[in-house]
């Protein structure tokens, strides 16, 4: 073989591993791609599955805030309407004894007016001196 002959075999044997070497790399380079795409594809999926618990537990967290507070706002309106009716019963009961005690002092009054009117002037007079004992100190 000439020297020729052994460069252009030597050039084809370096071609044909520079091709092979070519075809390798690129191989690599597909299934590092591949790799690397499934890897990303699977992190993204991780991330959307973390994302959907995250606001599940963020929409329960809320759901049951809400509750509560609509709990706490039934409470209150049931013991403000239980307060109204207790309110209002001590109004009618304080009118009718005020009503009583009014149709009282008017019957004794009808009977003998003297008595009831040195009774209402004791009774001015008693305010007086208490009110005037209270102002000293």
């Amino acid at each position: 073989m000439t020297d020729t002959d052994r460069n252009i075999a030597d050039a084809t044997t370096a071609g044909s591993a520079a091709d092979h070497t070519a075809n390798l790399a690129a191989g690599t380079a597909e299934d590092l791609a591949g790799g690397v795409r499934d890897t990303t594809r699977d992190a993204a999926e991780a991330a959307d599955d973390a994302k959907e618990q995250v606001a599940g537990a963020v929409n329960d967290v809320i759901d049951s805030a809400k509750a509560k507070a609509a709990d706490v706002a039934e409470k209150a309106a049931d013991a403000a309407e239980t307060v109204t009716a207790q309110a209002k019963d001590a109004y009618a009961n304080a009118r009718s004894a005020a009503d009583e005690g009014v149709g009282y002092v008017k019957a004794r009054y009808r009977e003998n007016p003297g008595l009831v009117i040195g009774i209402a002037v004791a009774a001015l007079a008693a305010v007086g001196i208490i009110v005037r004992a209270i102002s000293r100190r």
